[in-house]
């Protein structure tokens, strides 16, 4: 454009503008069949609101009412914005022609294209030719024509809708997928799209017809209606096929129903309900149906609920309900497949300073056919509270645990027990960097038992009212020494040795305390300085001992490290409260240790092991490696147990001979993004003892801007509920904006 044109054009803004009389006068007359033309259907626009508009070129015929501005057109008012090469506007019937590289676009951001729009009654009908609109989330339409009825409903005839992009080197070629229809029809209102007689096709082959299909318009995050289908084959089940339709109830709340139907079992329905609260939410999932290991006439069910409210600013609520009728039921139509229990609870919880409580109670459905119901426990209920102190002025800490429960078996021991531990920590830093520790520990305990001669604790009485108290007292110190060795990084070595005594607690307690926290054993490195060496404090050996360790770090200038420690105790008192071959007990405990050794950022080891005191034979090993960058990795685990602790608690007296069978496991994975696009990862666990497979997987997914493709494969080899494994595989397809296409063989 020359400068002539340019200073007509500012000549015809500025007379434009302020009403001059003349033809400018006849233009500014048209405002408001101008400034409907701009308005959009989807924000409402006055007609007294200001519009501005420039052209090449502006004329008026007095005798016919027609305006005609022409010439790089463009009109905006109200954040609508309209250009086209020429618009001509009809006063006298409220009509207006634009043609020539029409677009238009609205304040959302949605853009429409047309080469041709013919415009009545302030743009709330329209008839348009060749239209292509840029919707949200790089949604794209085009169709042959479109026609517009009273503003809220569009008409598209033959139209074309996709997210893809297309292909920079051939913009004809068709993109990934696309959805071609017959005819469409467009709720700018409701934000619906409804097509009719529609094709999803990829790369322009059709692979599903639809006689009917409606989408939100891209621009909403939630809208009612159908989704996509999913469907699929299962040796359970059969072929299924499962049609979900979402409900957005309100703002805060929406419901999906799901009817499967299945050629072996079913139907089965599907409610997945969702609301948000100002101070809390919940979640409700319930289904039902006809399955064939129902037991109640052919009928299972299940339920998981939770939901989590704050009841002000120091406490909050919530709950858990776990249910199902059938194990079988979640495995066939794999809610949860094989897990071995359902956990249901309700608590109650607050935040002090410094301090914290809970009070709550929890049931457990076994889903497991060697887990006997009846064993299970009760738990009604469970209070705790902690606290933790400020330092003193010595520089002390001061920290209170308490707790009390109530655990109740139809078949097995029922306890009772109100509890506390008191902490005091002293640390101090003594002469040429010496760290000293210094603990004092208070439990005490109260417990009341019925049928203690059941599980777990097999006791010789059937009834128990007792209680204790148990002072630990322990200093540690600890002497970091660190050299700076130059190119070689810096090293660190730290001796460091832990002095423990407290009475001494035979194995009288296992006759009168009924054990409900101390099950699980397992001496590591991880708790070698521990002031209690069970997990809880129903089960404590005491007496005095010694611990003592060596501990190195080196870490070098280009990244990598390597730290590791090696550590034993010596006990003054022996000990056969521990289990057998678990490493402790004599004076002396096994030798522990653990490296982790990282020479590049691609490269890390990592090695726990427990050694025979006797022979420095391997009694534990457990190990994990990753080679290579995120884009290429590999992971390797290996684990190795003289003692399998799962029959620990099976039986009384002396463990059973599985206990003394050794643990041998192999796990490998693999995972990259080399591949553009591709996110891939497998993974298999194999028992070396057995000489079988446990489990093995294979994971795979294909994204881009518009589609993602989710493949997964997981075969289970261990048997649940007497069966043979499970195998499944899933496939799952995402179409931007429109949702998720499922397969899946189970």
């Amino acid at each position: 454009m020359n400068q002539a044109q340019q200073r007509r054009r500012a000549r015809l803004r500025r007379r434009i503008g302020i009403g001059i009389a003349g033809t400018m006068l006849a233009a500014t007359a048209a405002r408001a069949q101008m400034g409907a033309l701009v308005a959009g259907p989807q924000t409402p626009v006055s007609k007294s609101a200001p519009v501005t508009f420039l052209a090449d070129r502006v004329s008026y015929d007095h005798g016919t009412g027609i305006v005609v501005a022409a010439g790089h057109v463009e009109a905006w008012q109200d954040g609508h914005v309209l250009q086209a090469d020429r618009i001509e506007i009809d006063r006298r019937h409220d009509t207006a022609v634009a043609s020539g590289h029409v677009v238009m676009i609205e304040p959302d951001g949605a853009v429409v294209f047309a080469r041709h729009a013919a415009l009545s009654q302030g743009m709330k009908n329209a008839v348009l030719h060749d239209v292509a609109s840029i919707l949200a989330q790089n949604g794209r339409m085009v169709a042959n024509g479109a026609r517009r009825y009273g503003g809220v409903i569009e008409e598209l005839s033959k139209p074309v809708y996709s997210t893809c992009n297309l292909c920079k080197s051939d913009p004809t070629a068709p993109p990934l997928w696309q959805i071609r229809a017959r005819q469409a029809v467009e709720d700018l209102q409701h934000k619906v799209i409804e097509y009719h007689d529609a094709q999803i096709q990829i790369y322009g082959v059709p692979v599903f017809w639809l006689p009917y299909l409606s989408q939100p318009d891209p621009s909403v995050k939630r809208q009612s209606g159908l989704l996509i289908p999913s469907f699929g084959g299962s040796t359970h089940v059969g072929s299924f096929i499962a049609t979900p339709y979402f409900w957005d109830i309100g703002k805060s709340q929406d419901l999906t129903i799901v009817p499967i139907v299945a050629t072996k079992a079913g139907p089965v329905l599907d409610l997945k309900y969702r609301r948000a609260f100002n101070d809390g939410k919940l979640s409700i999932n319930v289904s039902g149906g006809h399955d064939r290991y129902a037991d109640r006439g052919g009928i299972s069910d299940s339920i998981f609920a939770n939901g989590t409210f704050d009841l002000n600013r120091s406490w909050r609520a919530g709950f858990s309900y776990n249910r199902t009728s059938s194990a079988q039921y979640l495995n066939d139509f794999r809610y949860l497949p094989n897990l071995a229990y359902l956990a249901s609870n309700a608590w109650l919880e607050g935040f002090g300073r410094g301090s914290y409580a809970r009070i709550e109670a929890e049931t457990y459905q076994g889903l497991v056919a060697s887990i006997s119901q009846n064993r299970l426990p009760i738990v009604l209920p469970y209070a705790r509270y902690s606290y933790d102190g400020q330092a003193d002025s010595w520089g002390g800490r001061f920290s209170l645990t308490a707790n009390a429960f109530n655990i109740l078996r139809q078949v097995g021991t029922q306890t009772r027990r109100v509890a506390m531990i008191a902490n005091y920590d002293l640390p101090r830093q003594g002469p040429d960097g010496l760290l000293v520790d210094a603990r004092l520990r208070l439990i005490a305990a109260g417990y009341s038992a019925d049928k203690l001669n059941l599980q777990p604790n097999y006791s010789p009485l059937t009834t128990s009212q007792t209680a204790r108290a148990i002072p630990i007292g322990a200093v540690s110190f600890a002497w970091p020494l660190e050299r700076d060795a130059g190119r070689w990084g810096t090293q660190i070595i730290e001796p460091r040795v832990q002095l423990v005594t407290a009475p001494v607690y035979g194995l009288g307690q296992t006759t009168t305390i009924p054990n409900e926290d101390s099950l699980d054993f397992q001496f590591t490195d991880a708790n070698l300085f521990s002031l209690q060496r069970f997990g809880g404090i129903d089960r404590f050996a005491g007496g005095t001992r010694v611990d003592y360790a060596l501990q190195g770090n080196w870490i070098l200038p280009g990244g990598a490290s390597a730290e590791g420690m090696i550590g034993q105790s010596y006990a003054f008192e022996t000990s056969k409260l521990y289990p057998a071959e678990s490493g402790l007990g004599g004076h002396y405990s096994d030798v522990v240790g653990r490296a982790t050794i990282a020479p590049a950022r691609w490269l890390s080891l990592t090695y726990r092991t427990r050694l025979s005191h006797r022979d420095l034979s391997t009694q534990m090993i457990d190990s994990y490696a990753t080679f290579g960058p995120p884009s290429l990795r590999a992971s390797a685990g290996y684990f190795y147990s003289t003692t399998n602790p799962y029959y620990l608690f099976t039986q009384s007296a002396t463990p059973p001979a599985q206990y003394f069978v050794a643990q041998r496991e192999v796990t490998l994975g693999v995972s990259t993004t080399l591949v553009p696009h591709w996110s891939i990862s497998a993974g298999v666990q194999r028992n070396l003892a057995t000489g079988r497979f446990d489990n093995a997987s294979i994971g795979a997914v294909w994204q881009n801007e518009c589609t993602a493709v989710s493949f997964n494969f997981y075969r289970n080899f261990t048997s649940y509920n007497y069966d043979h494994g499970t195998t499944t595989l899933l496939i799952t397809v995402t179409l931007k904006t429109l949702g998720n296409i499922g397969f899946s063989a189970l």
